[in-house]
């Protein structure tokens, strides 16, 4: 299945919004277990954990696939532009996303929804991770085969 470039571009950017969604519900669902079977508050190391590992997996596991059935597809996409041209919506959604973090996460008050923003960072970031290594992998095989595989 070789697409064009800017359909990849789309398919990632597009992948999102499922992705967002599922890592809200699963970090949710984390959240919520832990609430019911917890005396207290978690640690602040346990409290990161429990925010970061949900949106992390989710991110992982739908771009790793993504990218996998993408960037096989194709011996071209495994460049450091061709990554850039496909994730170019995950970074967006990084730059925005932070920039709301950054400038409100001091807040006490931004809190009470922060996280309807952190967890679909860190879905985006999970999902420019898992390009990025997908790419790295996808080139070193490309260089190891060398560039007479398959033309005989």
């Amino acid at each position: 299945m070789s697409l064009p470039e800017n359909r990849v571009a789309g398919l990632y950017a597009l992948a999102f919004l499922p992705a967002a969604g599922a890592a809200l519900v699963a970090s949710g669902w984390v959240m919520d277990r832990w609430q019911r079977q917890a005396p207290g508050p978690p640690s602040d190391t346990a409290g990161w954990l429990l925010n970061v590992l949900p949106s992390l997996s989710v991110g992982l596991v739908v771009y790793l696939a993504l990218a996998h059935a993408l960037v096989s597809a194709s011996p071209g996409r495994h460049s450091r532009r061709a990554h850039l041209r496909r994730s170019v919506a995950l970074y967006v959604a990084v730059l925005g996303l932070g920039a709301l973090l950054l400038h409100d996460g001091g807040s006490p008050d931004f809190w009470r929804f922060g996280q309807l923003v952190l967890w679909p960072w860190v879905t985006a970031v999970a999902g420019i991770v898992a390009d990025v290594l997908t790419t790295i992998r996808r080139s070193r095989g490309a260089a190891a085969r060398g560039p007479t595989d398959g033309q005989a």
